[in-house]
């Protein structure tokens, strides 16, 4: 990653803001920037130039296309060679083992973070983000989570044709981009209902609980994948204008109120993979013809 720009002796756009005596990058430990919102996991008045930001956001697409390249280059073998990838996974369950214990690991440490963000605290988030900032341990995370999606988004996709998974798949592409240029070009604000998505995970929880006490669960389970495909194209506007920023401005936009630091490259590319993944496979749910 290329170093922050120095102005006056200060780190500009980045979660951390060293003192002026710390003009070089070799200087004591810094601290978290006052503007940090724990619940946004984003700043505010960072006041970038386009110019810079627009570099930032290359950086952060560059990474989400590599994960999106190594999660689907995995699920494909699912698709295109199902019975032969499913004998190789059933041969060697120490894969799915490993795969699972990860995914539950992250689950648990996010279910620890919101715990400790309703009882006041932030130490979790904030030492998530500080490992999010820090290479080689953001790239090893993005690496590690891309490869273990793969299996199972695999595992999801090997249970629809292949047909419609390729017909959704390309009708995601065309919705994303739709949904990042309308983001882009918006003159609404979507940079504060960070908090406000946190409240519709409990109903995820509810959607869970309905699929098993409804007999008829093949139709809700199509209008759940629409409703949450919904929510997720939201949560995609959200941190597409993070991601963006003031680059926004370049392309007919406007800046926003808050908007990720340019050392959170990692983390923007996470939140936004995530939203990628999760979309994808809500609308799989939701217009996807089941293999068998």
């Amino acid at each position: 990653m290329q170093n922050a720009p120095v102005v006056q002796g200060k780190v500009v756009g980045s979660a951390y803001d060293m003192g002026p005596q710390d003009a070089t990058f070799g200087g004591p430990q810094p601290v978290m920037h006052d503007e940090l919102n724990v619940l946004q996991m984003s700043c505010k008045n960072t006041a970038l130039p386009p110019e810079i930001r627009l570099g930032f956001v290359k950086k952060v697409y560059g990474i989400l296309g590599t994960m999106l390249l190594i999660t689907f280059g995995l699920a494909q073998f699912f698709v295109f060679q199902k019975e032969a990838t499913l004998d190789f996974l059933a041969a060697n369950m120490w894969i799915v083992y490993i795969v699972g214990a990860i995914v539950v690991a992250q689950v648990c440490f996010d279910c620890a973070m919101s715990c400790q963000l309703c009882c006041g605290g932030s130490s979790l988030i904030r030492g998530y983000l500080k490992m999010m900032t820090t290479p080689p341990w953001n790239y090893l995370y993005l690496l590690v989570f891309s490869v273990c999606f793969g299996v199972l988004v695999g595992y999801v996709c090997a249970s629809y044709t292949a047909e419609s998974v390729l017909l959704v798949f390309a009708l995601t592409l065309i919705m994303v981009a739709c949904l990042t240029l309308y983001a882009i070009r918006t003159s609404a604000d979507f940079t504060g209902w960070g908090p406000h998505m946190m409240v519709v995970a409990v109903g995820f929880v509810l959607l869970v609980v309905m699929y098993f006490l409804l007999p008829d669960r093949t139709l809700f389970s199509r209008l759940a994948g629409a409703v949450c495909a919904i929510i997720f194209g939201i949560l995609i506007v959200h941190d597409t204008q993070l991601i963006f920023g003031t680059a926004a401005l370049g392309f007919g936009g406007s800046s926003k109120k808050f908007e990720y630091t340019i050392d959170m490259y990692a983390f923007a590319a996470w939140n936004l993979y995530l939203d990628f993944i999760t979309f994808f496979l809500y609308m799989l749910q939701f217009l996807g013809n089941r293999d068998g």
